[in-house]
């Protein structure tokens, strides 16, 4: 995921802003502000102060979102240099079955799918942890931590009852895993995000990679979309 920052060295402030521009069958309008809305107020939520260099800074993100047809982004992506832009095709299903952002982290461009409820399941947000250049913890067992898992732990986390799908379940098995609803934003991970803002002289900088690549319907890399 591609992005701005914006540093206000007086006080203290840093502004991280994205486009995510929609294209598919399933761009509507409903899908889109549903993910615009999970993404800012998931990322925001912590209220995180963060590290920059020997400063602390609040971090702020302002996600905004655009609908083009297919056309539209076609023109669009083949002159794209602007870190604010990300392309992502939303269908209903693709062949790896889940949504995914592009060519490894970091990347401009992704393929989501709405049978993941999109702006409703923690799933948008995670993409877009991806987008800013968060992996997957290596921790998978956040048992005992008494606190929800962070946004970046993939599905099959093993988690208190609380946060599985089923409390009652033994842990690892049928419905003994993390319920992805229940994943949140940490403050350590908006640090990582920070720290992997590439800084220009002037102060501002940028996050991420233009691949700018297109997808055909099922999530395929393709130059010419379907």
């Amino acid at each position: 995921m591609a992005a701005t920052a914006h540093f206000d060295n007086i006080q203290k402030i840093v502004h991280i802003q994205a486009r995510l521009v929609f294209y598919g069958s399933e761009a509507t309008p409903e899908v889109a502000r549903a993910v615009m809305e999970e993404i800012n107020r998931m990322y925001n939520e912590p209220k995180a102060k963060v590290k920059v260099g020997e400063e602390t800074y609040q971090v702020y993100f302002v996600i905004e979102y655009a609908l083009l047809t297919i056309e539209e982004t076609i023109r669009l992506i083949a002159r794209n240099d602007d870190y604010l832009n990300n392309f992502i095709r939303l269908e209903k299903e693709n062949i790896v079955t889940r949504s995914f952002m592009g060519f490894g982290l970091g990347d401009n461009v992704g393929h989501w799918i709405v049978s993941d409820q999109l702006g409703q399941s923690t799933t948008a947000a995670h993409e877009f942890g991806h987008g800013m250049g968060l992996d997957h913890p290596a921790r998978l067992d956040y048992r005992g931590s008494g606190s929800p898992p962070p946004i970046m732990a993939p599905r099959g986390t093993l988690v208190d009852a609380e946060y599985q799908w089923d409390p009652a379940a033994k842990a690892g098995e049928v419905g003994g895993t993390m319920r992805p609803t229940h994943r949140r934003v940490t403050v350590e991970e908006i640090q990582q995000i920070v720290e992997n803002i590439t800084i220009r002289p002037n102060k501002s900088g940028y996050l991420g990679k233009l691949s700018n690549i297109t997808f055909d319907e099922v999530g395929r890399p393709d130059s010419v979309l379907a």
